[in-house]
């Protein structure tokens, strides 16, 4: 039986720490959005989740860092939103590469394909990959840095910069950052994304004479709706 793959998401701020705000929206709120979309779409592909949180509570970096340890998952992603007037997606990853960078790329690359640009990364190109040391020229951030995993922190937009944040200013629009992030993690454990199925509706009209319903039925047809006149 094959390894059933676990991911951690850590979703930044909550409770008495908003984050970022601006633009009427507060980073922790947009954050547990997606979140919640990532998570939702991780399971929905079968990997075992652990969120850091799964409503407005204080989740300190220690905590995050603690509970994700414990759980040991295959790969970590810590969830936020940028500030400082910037454009554009960006995602850091551990100093020395490897699956960190993997992991970092494959998310930077979905998010580009949901529609944000990503900013200019380490390597002078806009691929939205970076990294930032500390002075002792280890990885600055904690969730990076003391994390038993291959890490990665994902800044989706600036909610300060007007035309920046109208990328995730809608509930919507959260959620495809959420989607897009659990693409480039699934793509990082090896797993196919697929599709959701889309709902399948059945509606039965009566009362109908014989021309009316032919009539109904060629025109639906001619939709590409699937249509039929029942026997009488």
């Amino acid at each position: 039986m094959a390894k059933k793959m676990k991911a951690f998401v850590a979703i930044g701020h909550g409770g008495s720490d908003p984050g970022g705000v601006a633009n009427g929206i507060k980073e922790k709120d947009a954050g547990l959005v997606i979140g919640m979309s990532c998570v939702a779409e991780l399971e929905r592909h079968g990997v075992e989740v652990l969120a850091s949180r799964y409503t407005d509570e204080n989740d300190p970096l220690e905590q995050r860092i603690k509970e994700c340890n414990a759980f040991n998952p295959d790969v970590a992603v810590d969830l936020h939103l940028n500030m400082g007037k910037g454009n554009g997606a960006e995602v850091f990853h551990h100093y020395g590469g490897g699956t960190s960078k993997v992991l970092a790329k494959n998310i930077a690359n979905e998010l580009k394909a949901a529609g944000q640009n990503l900013r200019t990364g380490d390597s002078g190109k806009k691929d939205g990959l970076k990294t930032k040391l500390n002075s002792q020229g280890k990885d600055y951030f904690g969730f990076i840095r003391q994390t038993v995993c291959p890490a990665c922190i994902v800044e989706h937009a600036f909610l300060d910069n007007k035309e920046d944040v109208k990328i995730v200013d809608t509930e919507a629009e959260q959620k495809a950052m959420g989607v897009a992030d659990a693409k480039g993690i699934l793509k990082t454990l090896g797993i196919k994304w697929k599709a959701p199925e889309k709902p399948v509706y059945t509606v039965t009209v009566t009362k109908l004479t014989a021309t009316q319903a032919s009539a109904l039925v060629k025109e639906l047809k001619k939709d590409g709706y699937t249509a039929k006149k029942a026997k009488a």
